[in-house]
């Protein structure tokens, strides 16, 4: 029991590492109410389209949300690495809660109902622009792999407690009001989305792209997305999910309203469900989602949206769907930690932002051609057999696909030596995960053999030299010094004073060093107070010793 308890305390204190953040507090706060509105106004304008034109103006409410959200997407996939994130997930959020709020004066007014759709419809799609900005962002705020996972799974969490209390929240108004109530609170919920993220900020910036080309940049994003998992496996499953997903919420109101006979507020019991499986699954998600099996959850997260529904096809009553909603919950959370750090390990972070813009363009788009979908699927199978159509087929292409993911699992590539290298030294351990990948393939190796002079006192200094394996001696004006060893460093102090080498390192044995660059070692240093501090700290202890050493 003992190993199993040991492995229990890691993961508790991952997760604690992973919010010592202020700004992963900020942006997984900013997530949940934004989910919290996002899920309120979907119930509300699924509700007020059905009753002001039945499943054909729902299904025109997911198309304009899909072209909002394909538009939204490109940008992201264009501009995702040129603007800072904070920016763009605070101008988005304030715009989605602007827009909310004219759907509830024109609603409230009696409006034309397409307008109410309309201006709904442009906040959803504006809503895909938070996760992939929220995922390209959490690589620069955490410190380790596993802290990015811990991290994930918070944000799913998060997910499924907004997919949870939004629809409960709408399902209570639209149970004593009409929708026009249901849609105001989300506009509000929106709007405490973007106090949450006020202060966000990211004091790593991501480099941004040299290319001026936008369209160019798009389409290097969809190209480097389609050979995920090859060839296009992540995204052809992303699309038949999110085409499920889109033909489901069309689905939902036909058989909230006339197939189980529940009424209105049903939907917003039935869309709840999916955030109380949400919350069981985050808790799986933090027990079994490892950097070794991001792609089988992925896989597994991806059934439970299918088999769920062949099974409520078979036994049509309330309680299946309940059940299957909740399932359906569960797979949503396990596939979201599975899918987003699955990306973002596979990913290089100048490529990030782009890739998963795509994905959200990708995603928006089956939700779209779902939505249309659904009432000529309902008109030819009736609700029964769409539900099998749609669970069977999605159950059939992941089994096809299960193999695939299984491999990447296998191959996944874990830190090298050169990461945990940068990550042992005190100037570079509070810099985040992404920047220290990021500094690692900037490393340049150097081979030194017996006797060989690294650097000599008085020189000029241009690089910062890590010891990966073998040993040197130190001499600072022909006195010996303490030798290096494997994760020792050398060569700080003429990079940050700007002065001549003030020691003499000779290759004790066959020496392989890491080096740096000026220009990047500085740059890094820069990027983080707290390393600057450690920095200076490691050469006031070195210059203070008599003599100084450059080590």
């Amino acid at each position: 029991m003992a190993p199993a308890r040991l492995r229990h305390a890691d993961r508790r204190a991952t997760f604690k590492d992973a919010l010592r953040s202020p700004d992963v507090r900020r942006i997984e706060l900013g997530w949940g109410f934004s989910v919290v509105g996002e899920s309120a106004s979907t119930v509300a304008l699924v509700v007020f389209a059905y009753a002001e034109g039945g499943a054909a103006l729902i299904a025109v409410y997911g198309l304009f949300r899909m072209l909002a959200g394909v538009t939204v997407a490109l940008a992201i996939a264009g501009i995702g690495d040129r603007v800072r994130s904070e920016v763009l997930l605070r101008g988005a959020t304030a715009l989605k809660a602007i827009l909310l709020t004219l759907a509830t004066v024109t609603a409230a007014v009696d409006g034309p109902a397409l307008g109410v759709v309309g201006l709904a419809a442009v906040s959803s799609g504006l809503e895909g622009a938070y996760r992939p900005l929220q995922a390209a962002t959490l690589p620069w705020l955490v410190r380790t792999p596993a802290e990015l996972t811990a991290a994930n799974v918070v944000a799913s969490m998060m997910e499924s407690t907004g997919a949870l209390i939004g629809p409960v929240l709408a399902g209570v108004l639209l149970a004593l009001a009409d929708p026009t109530a249901s849609i105001a609170l989300a506009a509000a919920f929106f709007g405490f989305a973007w106090l949450s993220l006020l202060r966000l900020t990211v004091e790593i910036h991501r480099p941004a792209s040299r290319s001026t080309r936008v369209l160019h940049d798009t389409v290097t994003g969809v190209k480097a997305f389609v050979q995920l998992a090859p060839p296009g496996g992540v995204a052809i499953l992303a699309v038949a999910q999110t085409f499920v997903r889109g033909a489901v919420t069309v689905l939902i109101a036909v058989l909230a309203v006339n197939v189980l006979v529940l009424g209105e507020q049903a939907v917003g019991w039935l869309n709840a469900a999916v955030g109380v499986g949400g919350l069981v699954g985050g808790v799986i998600a933090a027990a079994v989602v490892r950097v070794t099996r991001l792609g089988r959850s992925f896989i597994a997260g991806v059934l439970l949206w299918g088999l769920p529904l062949v099974l409520l096809a078979l036994v049509m009553e309330p309680a299946v769907a309940y059940l299957a909603f909740i399932a359906i919950g569960i797979g949503n959370a396990v596939e979201d930690v599975g899918a987003f750090t699955l990306l973002t390990r596979l990913l290089s972070p100048r490529m990030t932002a782009r890739v998963l813009g795509v994905l959200e363009l990708a995603a928006l788009g089956g939700i779209g051609l779902g939505s249309v979908a659904a009432p000529s699927l309902l008109d030819a199978f009736d609700m029964r057999g769409t539900l099998a159509l749609l669970g069977l087929g999605l159950t059939a292409l992941t089994i096809a696909h299960a193999r695939r993911f299984a491999r990447i699992d296998r191959t996944m590539p874990q830190p090298g030596q050169e990461v945990d290298l940068l990550r042992d030294l005190p100037m570079f351990a509070p810099l985040p995960l992404a920047v220290i990948e990021l500094l690692s393939t900037e490393l340049r190796p150097h081979r030194f053999s017996p006797g060989t002079a690294v650097m000599r006192e008085g020189d000029p200094g241009e690089e910062f030299h890590v010891i990966a394996s073998g040993s040197a001696s130190v001499t600072v004006r022909n006195s010996p010094r303490p030798p290096l060893g494997p994760g020792d460093c050398f060569g700080e102090i003429a990079l940050l004073r700007d002065v001549p080498r003030t020691a003499t390192i000779i290759a004790a044995e066959e020496l392989h060093t890491l080096a740096l660059r000026r220009e990047e070692f500085l740059a890094a240093l820069a990027s983080s107070a707290r390393s600057g501090v450690a920095a200076e700290s490691l050469v006031a202890e070195r210059l203070n010793q008599d003599p100084p050493r450059d080590r």
